[in-house]
């Protein structure tokens, strides 16, 4: 269960998880989560106060959690021999003069064919709408792909929607029939992606992080906690 406590300027919001554990463990997520762990035996006072001590901590945490994802949403600029990260590969981009205007993407280069090859302007016009069509593409088809397994508690499909987020890979609005993913996802790998879409459809099921709601996520996911652990683990930044 979330909790809210304001220090100042300062709001911090918490799921606390109470586990044998011997101390209290703080812990801030890559997407702005803060988790708290404490023995059944810390009342609650104890623990927000540890929280108060801690809170320019947790505010530079979250901070530098934001830049990192803001990096990874950077605006590419594709040059010939630059390199980016799509779905947890590397690719060398090359930029070939050609009568025709094409985006293909190979085992390891993808090849932009223009015949503008000096107008920066032109080449990053004809990247951006190839990248926000594979964005979509490949997001869609993920939902799509998981979609039979929450069809079965009578979910309706969901509509899909893409933009850049600071702090969170995802968003759900469960009145609103809707999941949000963030465009930096697609520099991770297809496990990371089908995680997060996961997570924010079983909120339809589970509108919070109850343990009802990992529960379910691990009826339809059963190893979403290999996929999360590998989301985490990943570089932020690609050469930009």
């Amino acid at each position: 269960m979330a909790e809210t406590i304001n220090i100042g300027n300062i709001s911090i919001t918490y799921e606390l998880i109470r586990k044998k554990v011997k101390n209290i463990n703080l812990h801030v997520k890559a997407d702005g989560r803060i988790l708290i762990t404490a023995n059944n035996r810390v009342s609650k006072k104890y623990i927000e106060e540890f929280i108060i001590r801690k809170a320019d901590w947790i505010d530079k945490a979250r901070k530098r959690f934001e830049s990192r994802e803001m990096s990874y949403n950077g605006d590419f600029k594709p040059q010939d021999g630059e390199n980016i990260r799509l779905l947890g590969k590397d690719y060398t981009v090359s930029i070939r003069h050609s009568d025709k205007k094409a985006i293909e993407i190979g085992d390891n280069f993808i090849v932009i064919y223009t015949k503008y090859t000096d107008e920066e302007r032109k080449i990053k016009t004809l990247w951006d709408r190839w990248y926000a069509a594979f964005i979509k593409e490949v997001f869609h088809q993920v939902v799509i792909d998981l979609y039979p397994k929450f069809r079965v508690y009578q979910i309706e499909m969901p509509i899909i929607k893409t933009r850049k987020m600071k702090t969170r890979w995802g968003s759900c609005a469960v009145y609103g029939g809707r999941i949000t993913l963030n465009t930096a996802l697609i520099h991770t790998p297809i496990e990371c992606i089908e995680y997060v879409a996961a997570h924010e459809l079983t909120h339809f099921l589970q509108p919070n992080h109850s343990t009802k709601f990992y529960q379910m996520l691990e009826i339809i996911q059963p190893d979403y906690k290999a996929r999360k652990k590998l989301l985490e683990s990943q570089p932020i930044t690609y050469s930009n």
